[in-house]
């Protein structure tokens, strides 16, 4: 069990990260937010996965999972087993964004995989010419295709890195584009630190117009306590199109079978953003799936979201990842030296298998 002592450092090394993140975030808190409204394809900031958005969206220095991936790519190289999950969510604005990856190993090499593809549906809307002139509907959607790798660098330290082809509709008028993701992951026992960077680089089209991508840097730190169940995590944001945030998360779970998460971020400088608030979630599985659910609760400006998630891991399905049949008791070879008896049927005397006692 974890030493008094050491909980002690572990709990102020978290209070002082907590400390140098928010003062830097602070720092930068208006850095971007004069270019707010000059990126495309924004929907690419809200993130995937039902777990990390019931933490408050921190993950950078915590996840490990497939859909933590799509945070910082380097939480890849710490899956354990080939996934497939598929997450839903009901944005404060009536927009849908659904979300479907999968991802795992390559052989029994150091690098992991993942493939993704994020959808967003805004809805359709009323088209008025300049005279307010009704010109019929027209609908709005989004999408992006991502491949992402994770390459262990010896026991402690991940690299990830990938790509997204991205598209954006708006009636008639398409724009498309590519950009990267990058990160690094550093875990030594319970405590885990990451560095990301999403949507950097790359330039999205319309025509003969060139927009940016909302590119973001990210710093996290994570707490993963095994034998209690509990994590903790706290990251710190810095995008190039609006307010730098502080992000901190809870998660406990009960014998890999159920998880109660709480949350709070904050946008550093905006006095009633939509997207600061506590947030909340659960969780719960067995056998190869796993069910969460997250919800935000809106700013005063906005109202809640709900978040969705279904995660398949086919390697556990009713147990088939480990040995289910007793395979591995069933002799290889049959002959005489085999003293154990028969293989089918009850034991026979020593007296009547032509064998006499001893």
């Amino acid at each position: 069990m974890i030493s008094r002592r050491r909980v002690i450092r572990i709990a102020f090394l978290l209070i002082g990260a907590a400390l140098a993140m928010l003062v830097v975030a602070v720092g930068f808190a208006n850095a971007g937010i004069d270019q707010a409204g000059t990126t495309a394809a924004n929907f690419l900031t809200l993130g995937a996965g039902a777990r990390v958005l019931g933490m408050g969206g921190a993950t950078l220095g915590l996840g490990t999972d497939l859909t933590a991936g799509s945070w910082n790519p380097a939480a890849l190289g710490w899956m354990t087993d080939g996934s497939v999950a598929i997450t839903h969510a009901g944005l404060d604005n009536g927009s849908l964004q659904e979300w479907i990856g999968t991802g795992g190993r390559l052989g029994r090499s150091g690098t992991r995989w993942s493939l993704s593809g994020l959808y967003q549906g805004d809805g359709t809307f009323d088209g008025r010419d300049a005279s307010n002139n009704s010109t019929g509907n027209f609908s709005t959607a989004s999408f992006a295709v991502g491949a992402h790798l994770a390459q262990q660098v010896g026991p402690n330290l991940t690299l990830g890195f990938g790509t997204k082809a991205v598209s954006e509709k708006l009636a008639d008028v398409a724009g498309f584009g590519a950009t990267f993701d990058a990160g690094v992951m550093f875990r030594r026992g319970i405590v885990g630190f990451g560095v990301a960077a999403q949507n950097l680089l790359g330039q999205m089209r319309y025509g003969s117009a060139i927009y940016q991508f909302p590119t973001n840097y990210g710093v996290g730190l994570g707490l993963t306590h095994v034998a209690s169940g509990l994590s903790l995590a706290i990251d710190a944001n810095f995008p190039n199109a609006y307010y730098s945030d502080v992000r901190v998360g809870a998660e406990w779970r009960w014998k890999q079978l159920l998880a109660l998460r709480a949350g709070y971020r904050s946008e550093t400088g905006a006095s009633a953003d939509p997207l600061t608030g506590p947030t909340f979630g659960v969780g719960a599985g067995a056998n190869g799936f796993w069910l969460d659910y997250g919800y935000l609760v809106g700013g005063s400006a906005g109202e809640g979201q709900h978040r969705l998630a279904l995660t398949f891991f086919p390697g556990k399905f009713s147990g088939l990842g480990g040995d289910p049949f007793g395979q591995s008791d069933i002799p290889s070879t049959f002959d005489d030296g085999d003293k154990k008896g028969p293989l089918i049927g009850p034991p026979v005397p020593p007296d009547l298998d032509g064998k006499k006692k001893k």
